[in-house]
């Protein structure tokens, strides 16, 4: 039986791996132009809301006592809410806009609500209210980034053409002479498929569910 199937498929032509592995090619190169931008701009957005936060605290030092201690409560509440709620609901992308971030909103309006008369401390109101407009900015993209993910359909594709490309290398090289030459071969290229697969998956959560993640 064994030498029956190496003579049907002995005709197999060496010219029928190129385009399969052409598409295998192209196809890893786009995912990991997908997935690799995607971790980078969800560091971005993680370090700007941090910064935003950060300058909002600094720039309110100059604000009455009152309300310079009610906004770090609010920005230590804000905190406290995304590490606490908000990191393990991204990471099972289950975290959604809908849910507002009720102590940044109630740190806009307290900051809007105060009677100032000096203009230094009306700049530092306008400079702390324009950072925690953009924290809430960063932390939309931070939301939207999270759902972002490789999907099952790309991850199917991407195994199924592995597979492929491995029976074809196997079909050029059946004679059995070159039974070890097969082997070599296909072992060559599963290891080099799986590198490729292994850097993009480590990649596809940046903010939890496995492989290489941000911390809050």
């Amino acid at each position: 039986v064994r030498r029956g199937l190496d003579r049907v498929f002995q005709g197999a032509s060496p010219g029928t791996l190129a385009p399969i592995s052409v598409t295998f090619a192209l196809l890893v190169g786009f995912v990991a132009a997908d997935v690799w931008p995607t971790f980078d701009r969800a560091r971005s957005a993680l370090g700007m809301e941090a910064a935003r936060l950060h300058e909002a605290v600094v720039v309110a030092d100059t604000l009455p006592e009152s309300a310079r201690s009610t906004l770090r409560r609010r920005v230590q509440q804000h905190i406290d809410s995304i590490v606490a709620r908000e990191w393990p609901a991204m990471a099972s992308r289950t975290q959604s806009l809908k849910d507002a971030p009720s102590a940044l909103h109630a740190a806009l309006g307290e900051l809007l609500s105060i009677n100032l008369n000096d203009d230094g401390q009306r700049l530092a109101r306008a400079r702390a209210v324009a950072a925690i407009e953009d924290a809430l900015d960063a932390r939309r993209q931070r939301i939207l980034l999270s759902q972002d993910t490789l999907g099952g359909i790309k991850a199917s594709v991407l195994f199924l053409l592995t597979g492929l490309v491995m029976v074809t290398i196997a079909l050029v090289h059946i004679e059995r002479e070159r039974r070890g030459l097969q082997i070599f071969t296909v072992a060559i290229f599963a290891t080099a498929a799986a590198a490729c697969m292994l850097a993009i998956l480590v990649y596809d959560r940046p903010f939890g569910g496995g492989g290489i993640s941000l911390s809050p």
